[in-house]
C-alpha cells in the first residue's frame, strides 16, 4: 500500500483536511516528515485521530459526511520532538542516535540505499514473506503476549500483543522508554515545574488566583520567586488573575508527577481556592 508523506501544519483546520484527504487514498503509512527541531506536537485533531477507529469528516468541497476506517500507521519525524496536550500517552517514542557527526555519510549497511531498494516489487515480496514467517511462528506458539508493558489507555492490548511478538523473537524491552517519553511531554513538564514551585512557596495553604498573580510581580530589583515557572501569555507576560483561574480550573485533580492541584469554594467570599497537594509515593 505504500506510504504518504505530509507536511506538518500548526493549523488545526489544514491538518484536518490533510487527514481526510489521505484517508481517502490506499496508503498504509502516513508520515509527517521532518518537523522543525524541538517542535511540540500538540493537536486536538491529531489526538482525536489516533484514538478513533473511524474518522468522520465532511468531504472536501461538499456538505456530505464521509467515514473512513482509521487503519493506518501514523508517524512524525524530527529532531528532539516533544509532545503536548494528550499526545504523550498516545505516542510511542523511537529515538535514533547515530552517535557520530554527519550520519548521512555512513557506509557499510547490510542493504545499501534501503529507500530505493524497497521500491523493487521483488524486494517487497521478499520482506513480506519474512514478516509472515515470523507471524506464523509466533501464532503457532499460541501468540504469547507481553504482560510487563505499561498501560496505554485503549492501546494496552495492542502493546501486549506487539510486545509479545517481539519478545518471542528475542527482542525484549518494548516500551521500555515509556518513562523517558513522558519526560518529553511539554505540558506535563511546565505544569510540574509550576506546581512544584507553588508548593515550595506556599505549601498546601489555599490560594486564590488573585493571590498567586500578585505573587508573580516581584518588587523592583528582587529575583523572580517563581524562577520562570509562572504561566505566561504568548508574549511572555504572567497571565492575568482571570486567565490564570481558567487555566487552573482545567488542571484540578490532574496529577503532574507527585503533585496534584485541588480546589474548594470559600464559603464566605464564594471565591475558588486552590492548593497543591504533594504525594511522595505517586507515580
Amino acid at each position: 500500500m505504500g506510504q504518504r508523506v505530509l507536511t506538518w501544519t500548526d493549523s488545526e483546520e489544514e491538518l484536518r483536511k490533510s487527514i481526510t484527504t489521505v484517508l481517502a487514498d490506499s496508503v498504509g503509512v502516513v508520515v509527517f516528515d521532518n518537523l522543525t527541531e524541538g517542535e511540540v506536537v500538540n493537536s486536538a485533531v491529531l489526538a482525536r485521530l489516533v484514538t478513533e477507529r473511524t474518522w468522520t469528516d465532511r468531504k472536501l468541497g461538499s456538505n456530505t459526511a464521509a467515514n473512513f476506517t482509521n487503519d493506518r500507521l501514523w508517524l512524525a519525524t524530527g529532531n528532539n520532538l516533544r509532545t503536548g496536550g494528550d499526545m504523550a500517552s498516545r505516542s510511542v517514542w523511537v529515538r535514533l542516535d547515530p552517535d557520530c557527526p554527519r550520519p548521512e555519510a555512513r557506509t557499510g549497511f547490510t542493504i545499501p540505499n534501503l529507500d530505493s531498494w524497497i521500491l523493487d516489487p521483488r524486494n517487497r515480496a521478499e520482506v513480506l514473506r519474512h514478516v509472515l514467517t515470523l507471524v506464523l511462528d509466533w501464532t503457532a506458539q499460541g501468540a504469547p503476549i507481553a504482560t510487563d508493558v505499561p498501560q496505554m489507555r485503549q492501546f494496552t492490548r495492542w502493546a501486549q500483543y506487539l510486545g509479545g511478538f517481539l519478545a518471542h523473537h528475542g527482542i525484549d524491552g518494548f516500551l521500555g522508554n515509556a518513562d523517558a517519553g513522558r519526560d518529553l511531554d511539554e505540558d506535563a513538564s511546565e505544569w510540574y515545574g509550576f506546581l512544584s514551585t507553588w508548593h515550595h512557596l506556599y505549601g498546601e495553604e489555599p490560594q486564590t488566583a488573585q493571590q498567586l498573580r500578585a505573587g508573580a510581580e516581584p518588587e523592583f530589583g528582587a529575583p523572580d520567586q517563581w524562577k520562570g515557572t509562572f504561566p505566561t501569555t504568548i508574549t511572555g507576560k504572567p497571565l492575568s488573575a482571570k486567565a490564570l483561574g481558567k487555566r487552573l480550573a482545567g488542571q484540578v485533580d490532574r496529577w503532574r508527577g507527585d503533585k496534584v492541584l485541588r480546589s474548594a469554594m470559600d464559603n464566605h467570599s464564594k471565591i475558588k481556592l486552590y492548593r497543591v497537594e504533594h504525594r511522595a509515593d505517586s507515580s
